[in-house]
């Protein structure tokens, strides 16, 4: 059984989805499943769930919160009354939020070690099945996806540095490539592809990242891309390679080397 916030907001149990209803009652779900297996005020769930609670929106609640009870009978998950709110009685790991988050802080311990760092924050990002929340409306929930979305882009940028510095740039290029798109203000991941396509030897497609990313910028917000992008693309352009991309360069060449001497 898992409760999915990754994506669609989802209850599974063996594969098969669990009747939810409409989204304002998965609204409710995600409210709960947030702070999975601890109390939410009253209160505080009426905020998330509406902007403008409308009138009775206690009576609202109660009603979403029976119907999921119903839903969700013979799960390993149930709704509890509790001190003044609600409590969505789970384990935490059985939902993807909170399963992404220990694995994200369980890979900033292992720092220094590319290999677990990198196995690791696979795993936490095998979770992701899309925008989080997908089809939640509200400002909260707005705010949760932007968070949930910036933790997303942190993990996955530090994954594709551990991966540069073991020399594997093919692997930082091949799962960037299609998501600096979507992030396209995400300097962070935009640097880690600029970075693994000039290990490659593609230093051209680096520059042309550089200024797609650029002209986004001064077309949407009128800025200019951060001090430490800017220097990156001075460096390729000058024809020099930062360190992380040296390493990765050094490190590619003894697998190819190893490759030719073992094959």
């Amino acid at each position: 059984m898992e409760v999915r916030l990754l994506g669609p907001v989802e209850v599974t149990v063996d594969d098969r989805r669990v009747p939810l209803g409409p989204p304002q009652r998965r609204a409710v779900l995600a409210a709960l499943a947030v702070d999975a297996d601890r109390p939410v005020p009253l209160g505080t769930l009426i905020e998330r769930v509406w902007d403008l609670p409308p009138d009775r929106a206690a009576d609202s609640l109660y009603a979403h919160i029976a119907r999921l009870r119903q839903a969700l009978a013979g799960t390993a998950v149930s709704i509890e009354r509790h001190c003044g709110g609600y409590v969505l009685e789970v384990d935490p790991e059985r939902v993807d939020a909170h399963r992404f988050r220990r694995l994200a802080k369980q890979a900033q311990a292992r720092a220094g070690d590319d290999l677990a760092q990198a196995a690791l924050l696979a795993e936490a990002m095998e979770l992701w099945r899309g925008s989080p929340l997908t089809g939640i409306p509200g400002d909260w929930a707005a705010r949760m996806r932007y968070s949930m979305e910036q933790q997303f882009v942190g993990a996955l940028a530090t994954w594709a540095q551990a991966h540069l510095r073991m020399g594997r740039p093919d692997m930082v290029v091949g799962e960037l490539t299609p998501l600096v798109p979507r992030h396209p203000l995400a300097e962070p991941l935009a640097s880690m592809l600029m970075r693994g396509l000039c290990a490659l030897g593609r230093t051209a497609e680096a520059v042309a990242l550089y200024a797609r990313l650029r002209g986004y910028l001064a077309d949407h917000l009128g800025i200019e891309p951060g001090p430490e992008l800017r220097a990156l693309h001075q460096s390729i352009l000058c024809g020099e390679h930062d360190p992380l991309t040296r390493a990765a360069r050094r490190a590619g060449t003894r697998e190819l080397l190893f490759a030719q001497v073992t094959g």
